[in-house]
Formats: structure tokens, sequence, C-alpha cells
């Protein structure tokens, strides 16, 4: 009797080990605010022309995988009068989160080998804009990988040009992507002040950016 309740104890507590063996495997995910994740929108038939704006001296540029830089990028536009373009992957983003994060991932490391993932967005000129907002979530303390590819492509394009850099993220920091983007676009001149929206202050959208604007000198177009 002694023989059986021993042996029933042991695969009791062998049972309880392989119940909780797996509860720290959660995956790694790129620093991005939300965990909503949405697919990259199709049906734009002319992603390389910015939907226009005001006088056309402000340009936003954004690329977003969820929603949250679009609605940054979406307001930074409103506040300014100013056109605005989104940087999409030639290829979109698969809707499993897993996959995605497997993907980006996979691009990140591409890049530091010399490749960039396709993108469907380019712009002709830069020539008519006094400054060009850059914006993008953050993957792994880096700029997300479409935003990457843009640049480096239009680097010669974005040559001596103001540019202005925002970015979401889930909790990592700004200042790599900075260096990335000073790297990326040498000879442009990168604002010191940078906005970065993390998702504790997307609910105070609207003052983050009215502040970063005030800071940066940059007042709505009909208002100059």
């Amino acid at each position: 009797m002694k023989k059986l309740l021993l042996i029933f104890l042991m695969l009791l507590t062998v049972l309880s080990v392989e119940a909780c063996g797996d509860s720290n495997n959660e995956p790694y995910t790129p620093e991005q605010p939300g965990t909503s994740e949405q697919p990259d929108k199709e049906g734009n038939d002319k992603p390389d022309t910015p939907a226009p704006g005001g006088k056309g001296r402000y340009l936003v540029l954004y690329n977003s995988r969820t929603s949250n830089t679009e609605r940054v990028a979406k307001r930074i536009q409103a506040v300014l009068n100013c056109d605005i373009l989104e940087v999409e992957p030639q290829m979109p983003y698969e809707n499993d989160y897993n996959s995605m994060l497997k993907r980006a991932q996979e691009e990140l490391a591409a890049i530091r080998q010399g490749n960039y993932p396709a993108v469907k967005t380019s712009v002709e000129n830069f020539d008519d804009y006094d400054i060009v907002f850059i914006g993008y979530p953050i993957w792994y303390s880096s700029i997300a990988t479409p935003m990457q590819t843009f640049l480096h492509e239009h680097a010669s394009k974005l040559a001596s040009k103001q540019v202005a850099l925002f970015a979401t993220s889930g909790s990592s920091g700004i200042s790599t992507s900075v260096s990335e983007v000073r790297k990326l676009c040498l000879y442009a001149t990168i604002i010191n002040q940078t906005l970065l929206l993390t998702s504790s202050d997307l609910s105070q959208m609207d003052t983050h950016i009215t502040e970063w604007l005030n800071k940066i000198g940059v007042k709505r177009e009909d208002q100059e």
C-alpha cells in the first residue's frame, strides 16, 4: 500500500513540473506600442504621391505596422496642414504576429549585412520641402525595416534637407534609431529635438505633439 502511494505521489510531481515548464516561453517582441496588430493597408494607387496639404513646405513620411505611428503622423499632418505619405513594404507583413516577428528579425539581420528589404514607396525629390518629418515604430531598438530601406534609397535626395524624427515604442528609447538615421542620411540635417511616444503617452498625444512642434519652431503653414 505504501509503495502504491509513493508511485502516485511521484507521478503527481512529474505532471506538475510539466504543466509549469513552459511558463517563461513568451516570444520577445519588437518594441512598438500596442498589441493589436493590423495588416498593412492596400489599394494605394499612387504610393509615391504625397497627399497634399497647405503650401507644401512640410512633408510627413511615416511607416506603421499598427495604427499607432499612423495616428501620430496624421495628427502632425493635421496640425501643420501639410503633405503626407506612407512608406509601405513591397510585400505586406503577415497577419500572424509571430510570423511578423520572425520576418522583422530576419530583415534587421539582413540590413546589418547590407541587404535591405524592398519597399514600394519612392519620392522623386524633396526640393519643395523645408522640413521632412520622418516617423516609424521602433523594432528591437531599431528603425522599422521599411523606413530603413526608404532612407537608404533616398539618402542623396535628403541631403541638405532638415529632418525631424518621431517614433512610437513599447518601451525602448529613440537614441539608437536616431544614430541609424544619421548613418543612413549622412548629409541631412537632423533636428536635435525628437518625439518619442510610448504606449502610455498615446492618450496625451496631442499635447506631446504640440509641445514638440513648439520646441522645433514649426507652425501651421497658413499661420506663418
